[in-house]
């Protein structure tokens, strides 16, 4: 998104988007830092303010202290009537819906775990019935965010052929979404979605270029570049967990041989520490144990894994940080320590920056709120009305 406004009736909805962002991220706090974050004139910024006031969307608080003389600045804050967001996350074995304000905050949460034997019908029964509960506390919405894994089809909102997921392929989810709701539908994959909510709200808020690395049974990843989403026009997601670290090595759900989440993908990774320990534990639960020589051995052994498949995407994208999710927020700090080293000492550009490795913001909720911020973002870019129905 530019970051800057123009002073043009052309660009006003970018305007409103602008502005509307740098209130419900909290990087602003009233009129005067509007006007100068974003350049446009003070009277600019006091008439969209004041439409916004009109329209139920934001609201003017107490003054902020000031310690130079005259009068002290009026806050603005995204009001509590302004239109909500419901996300839905969408994995091989549960959905779970979240219903979100501007700025991010959960107000309802609810989850379903799915049987075996789903199919296609009961898949798209059971987002519905979670779009209803999300609904019954909030009509008034900008739209639903829908966050999946992958593989899908970003453009046209179509999740393809996952592994493991009951023989389902080729739903046109969004489109089935769009036909039952009357409100916008916006569609990622799962990773891409946390890689937003991180951007806007999230760890890498105030970095122009990241890549977020989510750390499951799968490893999904998704990179925000120049400060956006990095999207092709063929509608698929930056894929890190299948960049090859062994040629000839396990074959991996893909099909492919030596994929990186064949080796640090966290079945795999839990499978090597309860064989070595002899203890039945969660990943995160191991994490804890990482004293143990036999955990420590193999949490480094992932590390050195992800760094192989890190530095090939470093070297074409350089970014400013690494952002590890999902079950890659339980690592201890050390390791992120070590894979920031590895990363450092062997990527192509030396002597300049460092790249910094750290966990998500939002934890293991960014892929969920992620699915929130596929709307928001759309809010942000102008490209929703702002006026409360």
């Amino acid at each position: 998104m530019r970051k800057t406004g123009e002073n043009s009736r052309v660009s006003s909805q970018h305007n409103r988007g602008l502005i509307l962002k740098l209130i419900a991220t909290g990087q602003c706090h009233s009129r005067i830092e509007l006007a100068k974050e974003t350049e446009l004139t003070k009277m600019t910024i006091t008439n969209i303010v004041s439409e916004f006031r009109s329209n139920g969307i934001v609201v003017e608080a107490e003054e902020r202290p000031n310690d130079v003389r005259g009068r002290n600045p009026i806050t603005v804050e995204i009001s509590q009537g302004a239109p909500k967001i419901i996300g839905v996350l969408l994995n091989t074995t549960y959905c779970e819906a979240v219903l979100c304000d501007l700025g991010l905050q959960i107000l309802k949460r609810q989850k379903v775990t799915f049987d075996q034997g789903l199919t296609e019908s009961k898949l798209v029964e059971e987002i519905c019935a979670l779009i209803d509960e999300m609904l019954q506390d909030e009509k008034d919405i900008f739209g639903i965010g829908v966050a999946s894994m992958g593989p899908m089809n970003i453009n046209t909102g179509k999740i393809l052929n996952p592994p493991d997921f009951y023989g389902i392929q080729n739903v046109q989810l969004a489109d089935q979404l769009r036909d039952r709701y009357q409100y916008p539908v916006f569609m990622d994959c799962d990773s891409n979605s946390a890689a937003l909510a991180e951007a806007l709200y999230g760890a890498g808020r105030k970095e122009h270029d990241f890549v977020y690395l989510g750390i499951g049974d799968r490893i999904g990843s998704g990179v925000i570049t120049q400060g956006d989403l990095f999207r092709n026009s063929k509608g698929y997601a930056p894929e890190v967990g299948h960049v090859c670290i062994r040629p000839h090595g396990t074959t991996c759900t893909c099909g492919n041989q030596g994929c990186l989440q064949s080796y640090a993908g966290i079945k795999t990774v839990l499978d090597k520490l309860k064989k070595a320990t002899g203890e039945d534990l969660s990943f995160h639960e191991f994490c804890e144990r990482c004293s143990d020589e036999k955990v420590d051995t193999i949490l480094t052994e992932m590390m050195d894994d992800l760094f192989i498949a890190l530095v090939s995407s470093i070297n074409i994208l350089h970014p400013e940080s690494i952002v590890l999710g999902d079950e890659g927020v339980h690592l201890p700090d050390k390791y992120l320590e070590y894979l920031e080293n590895q990363i450092n000492t062997h990527k192509f550009v030396q002597g300049q920056t460092n790249i910094t490795v750290k966990h998500a913001g939002f934890l293991k909720d960014a892929q969920l709120v992620g699915a929130a911020c596929n709307v928001i973002l759309q809010v942000f870019k102008g490209s929703l009305s702002f006026q409360v129905k």
